[in-house]
């Protein structure tokens, strides 16, 4: 693509032995997920160091990454989201958990990491468990049924709708990043004026939220044709099985035409 490219892995939660490299780059492309990835950390360190990066700023990263923030602009917003609460293990208890069936991870974590979906009680304990490993509060989600939608924002426009449909019917880690394990049809199967109304929210809670050049937002959409805001994304992946990429190519875009208008708009912000 024209662009000289030097490659760095971040192997723990720091950039200290890289970040005099990174003060002589033009630009700097984060392709990460996860905790100090897309939390809103690095893009802290960035701004403090005058580097240029792609994507949204420091703060709304952050807020992006707390899923309960997000749902609570959400709400407030009249955005529909499914119920929740947030909880910690000390302050558990059993009487504030009403939900049928519930989807349970962490409020604060990537790419399904420490996700479980119960529709038994008993089994909350282990979910909680599996959760809270990977942060300090687990979000409670009501569980809705219906099919699995995502929209992809680039430069203020949405991007075709995507469904995702899992082989062994949630879309886990496993679901997303083995090739195979999941089909995806984009554009989505959905009557136009439906496909619209979930463009408009997306790019509606991209806004909201601050966010920059590029987002991902998941949804479940019911059987009422109803669209419920489950998060959104500031970093989508770009491997061979990720979303955004494959929204591009629907309206278009090549993957390398893609990265180097995420290039260019990033220069931009």
């Amino acid at each position: 693509m024209g662009y000289q490219v030097s490659i760095f892995h971040i192997l723990n939660n720091s950039i200290d032995d890289i970040l005099p490299d990174l003060k002589n780059l033009d630009f700097v492309f984060l392709a990460l997920h996860g905790v100090f990835g897309e939390d809103g950390s690095i893009q802290a360190i960035l701004e403090q160091n005058d580097i240029v990066y792609n994507g949204s700023e420091s703060n709304p990263s952050k807020n992006c990454f707390d899923k309960s923030f997000t749902k609570t602009i959400a709400k407030d917003n009249s955005i529909l989201t499914p119920n929740f609460i947030i909880i910690d293990k000390k302050n558990f208890n059993n009487k504030d958990y009403n939900f049928n069936k519930s989807v349970i991870k962490p409020n604060k974590q990537g790419s399904s990491i420490g996700f479980s979906i119960i529709d038994d009680q008993k089994n909350i304990e282990s979910a909680l468990d599996s959760a809270l490993e990977h942060d300090s509060h687990a979000l409670i989600e009501e569980y809705i049924e219906g099919r699995e939608i995502t929209v992809s924002i680039l430069d203020n426009d949405a991007l075709p709708v995507i469904e995702i449909q899992p082989n062994h019917g949630v879309y886990d880690y496993r679901a997303k990043y083995t090739k195979g394990a999941s089909n995806y049809i984009c554009p989505a199967d959905i009557d136009q004026s439906i496909s619209n109304d979930i463009k408009s929210i997306a790019l509606k809670i991209h806004q909201l939220l601050n966010c920059k050049v590029y987002s991902r937002v998941d949804f479940r959409l019911d059987e009422n044709n109803d669209s419920w805001l489950l998060e959104i994304n500031t970093l989508p992946g770009m491997t061979e099985t990720s979303l955004f990429p494959m929204a591009a190519k629907a309206a278009g875009l090549s993957f390398e035409d893609l990265i180097d208008k995420i290039i260019k708009l990033s220069l931009e912000k």
